[in-house]
């Protein structure tokens, strides 16, 4: 078995600068470097340094050109042509500026998803960004097929959806820098040549489907948790909200205007359009709430103040003695689940799951786009008038689902 092959190194033979390397193909073969009496030795080492990196990154690209001093020339950049690395800082610059954080104050997910493409991107850096076409980012698509990352006490690899959402990114940012003539047309369209990854594609790792939960299976879970967090599922069942919206309901959130439907506006009072997941769209979250639900709220809302949470950790019925939360948060909310899911012998479901039981139901029995409402994915437009009849057909898809119960 051949051993790990050594890293070249320039000597001089004779007259000349030389190095022997493995070409693409696998070949031995010899690259001049010059006669001796050409340069000093010094700048010769300079060029050697810079185009051993290019060889490791890629060597088909380097072995394309006539001369390693062609291929430096060419490939790096000593000029004030744009560099990658100048291209991904400046959009990632951008993004930091534009891009609001998540509603808990952390990173917005989308500057995650840059960071990620600067980082695969690395070796690039230095290249200009003419330079980089279709075979550097599919070799950038293998690399993240292949990484491997640490996530709790298990190594993990990214999911297809992972990788082709930084691929897209990616080509989002050079569509960027063509907005601002640092990109050619004829670059970005190269890149298009790289397909997102089909289903089995390379081995890659795929996203769990979220299951269904049956009415049974949604039961025996309810009756051994704590009433808090029974009462925090009844309402995802019954409504399809988020599990981080019912973990931060709150009663100056909720409008009882309509006795037989209120409605819920995660973070009403924080702006006009609430704050939620897609806030920074200039959307409206509206979540209705019809008689099965206040019924589970009723009780909850008595003696709260308008800024209470609704539901509270010091509430269940068992606690363990350390620091209590004010609140439950998405990842406590779902711990909670799973350990009753175990107590009650069913498949572990978490409350994700019932959003999308709840989902399937309403399209079977009201279609596609009331589905789209009651979920929240409807698309709106920023006008008052726009808003108020989105409000009006939430209201309407959950009356009706209340009727066929």
């Amino acid at each position: 078995m051949a051993g790990k092959r050594k890293q070249p190194r320039l000597r001089i033979d004779g007259d000349y600068y030389n190095v022997k390397v493995y070409t693409p193909q696998g070949k031995r073969t010899q690259v001049s470097f010059g006669h001796i009496d050409d340069c000093s030795e010094a700048d010769v080492r300079a060029v050697f340094a810079k185009w051993l990196e290019l060889y490791n990154t890629d060597p088909q690209t380097v072995f394309s050109y006539e001369n390693p001093y062609d291929a430096v020339k060419e490939i790096i950049n000593p000029t004030k042509t744009t560099t990658v690395g100048e291209l991904v800082k400046a959009y990632r610059e951008r993004a930091e500026r534009d891009l609001q954080n998540t509603r808990q104050g952390l990173e917005s997910p989308d500057l995650v998803k840059i960071r990620r493409a600067e980082t695969f991107l690395a070796p690039y850096i230095k290249w200009k960004v003419t330079s980089f076409g279709p075979d550097q980012l599919r070799k950038v698509q293998k690399a993240l097929v292949s990484h491997e990352y640490v996530h709790g006490k298990k190594t993990k690899h990214y999911t297809r959806r992972g990788i082709n959402d930084t691929i897209n990114y990616i080509k989002t940012i050079w569509k960027w820098g063509l907005g601002r003539q640092i990109v050619k047309i004829e670059n970005v369209q190269s890149l298009e040549e790289i397909r997102p990854l089909s289903l089995g594609q390379d081995n890659v790792r795929e996203n769990h489907k979220r299951k269904r939960v049956t009415e049974e299976e949604f039961n025996k879970v309810v009756s051994v948790v704590s009433p808090v967090i029974g009462d925090m599922l009844k309402l995802v069942w019954h409504t399809a909200m988020r599990p981080y919206e019912v973990c931060d309901m709150k009663p100056c959130d909720i409008l009882k205007d309509d006795k037989d439907c209120w409605i819920y506006i995660p973070g009403r009072n924080e702006s006009p359009y609430g704050n939620h997941k897609t806030t920074r769209f200039e959307r409206v979250r509206v979540i209705p709430l019809t008689k099965e639900s206040q019924k589970v709220l009723k009780p909850r809302l008595r003696n709260r103040n308008a800024d209470d949470y609704v539901f509270k950790p010091e509430e269940a019925t068992k606690v363990i003695n350390k620091k209590i939360r004010q609140k439950y948060d998405h990842n406590s909310f779902c711990r909670a689940v799973k350990r009753g899911c175990k107590r009650a012998e069913v498949d572990v479901f978490v409350p994700y799951d019932l959003r999308r039981t709840t989902a399937t139901g309403t399209r079977a029995i009201l279609g596609k786009e009331a589905a789209k409402v009651l979920l929240g994915h409807a698309k709106t437009d920023t006008t008052d008038i726009y808003l108020l009849e989105e409000v009006q057909e939430a209201m309407k898809v959950a009356k009706l689902l209340s009727s066929y119960e």
